[in-house]
């Protein structure tokens, strides 16, 4: 698979594949402003997931900023977890980069929503290559803090080259207005990805609901994984509703 390198210098750069107790283990990282990143853990023990929560100063998006990311899983299981939501301020536009390749294991991408804050514009692009038989999770969303914001998310998912999904997402002031506007009142978005050829159980296509949330979830073509998008009358019931998902996720994933 090509390296996937940060056409400038990468402010998070993490390697992780299996240490020298067969355990998942960080082999190499470096980190500049805003981020820190601590050792990992393995809740499960050493054939249980390595969990690693990455830590931005202020969780904050300031208008200007562009934050490179870049993750490479040789082999293993890794859960990418957060301690909270980011927030991305209003006054300009600032941008949001992962690069990340998955050789061979498990990678699970579970972080909270964003919060964007009135006049807000957010720019994120994720970029993903999974090796044979590599398997992806990850969630993602946005809700709105008390007015309207930008929203533009691109996402492409490949495997051995061949693209398996490609996702765009755009939103503007008007748009988050009219939903908003309609029965329901819709302020926060997310979804669910799962990128596996293992049984999905429990996890099928059709409409789904939940206490203030809304769902309908998809098969990716050629069967490849499934897909569910999530609509929410607000930031704490989608992040309730990602809740549950993060945890079922964790333990079956």
């Amino acid at each position: 698979m090509k390296d996937h390198a940060c056409p400038q210098p990468c402010q998070f750069d993490l390697r992780v594949g299996r240490g020298r107790d067969g355990g998942t283990a960080i082999l190499s990282r470096h980190v500049a402003w805003p981020w820190s990143l601590p050792r990992g853990f393995r809740l499960a023990g050493r054939d249980g997931p390595l969990t690693v929560l990455p830590q931005a100063a202020g969780a904050a998006l300031l208008p200007g900023d562009h934050w490179r990311h870049r993750i490479a899983l040789e082999n293993g299981h890794l859960h990418l977890v957060t301690a909270g939501a980011g927030l991305a301020h209003s006054g300009g536009p600032a941008r949001v980069d992962w690069q990340v390749r998955v050789a061979a294991g498990r990678l699970a991408m579970l972080p909270d929503p964003w919060v964007l804050s009135p006049g807000a514009q957010m720019h994120q692009r994720q970029n993903i290559d999974l090796g044979p038989g590599a398997e992806l999770a990850m969630m993602d969303g946005f809700c709105l803090r008390g007015g309207e914001a930008t929203w533009r998310s691109e996402m492409v998912i490949r495997r051995e080259g061949r693209v398996l999904l490609r996702d765009d997402q755009r939103a503007d002031p008007d748009q988050l207005a009219r939903i908003a506007d309609l029965p329901g009142e819709l302020r926060a978005f997310g979804q669910i990805l799962l990128v596996t050829e293992r049984a999905r159980p429990g996890i099928g296509p059709g409409p789904l609901k939940g206490n203030g949330v809304w769902a309908a979830a998809s098969v990716l073509r050629g069967d490849a994984g499934i897909l569910v998008r999530l609509a929410a009358v607000s930031g704490g019931a989608l992040s309730a509703a990602l809740d549950q998902w993060r945890a079922r996720l964790r333990a079956t994933f």
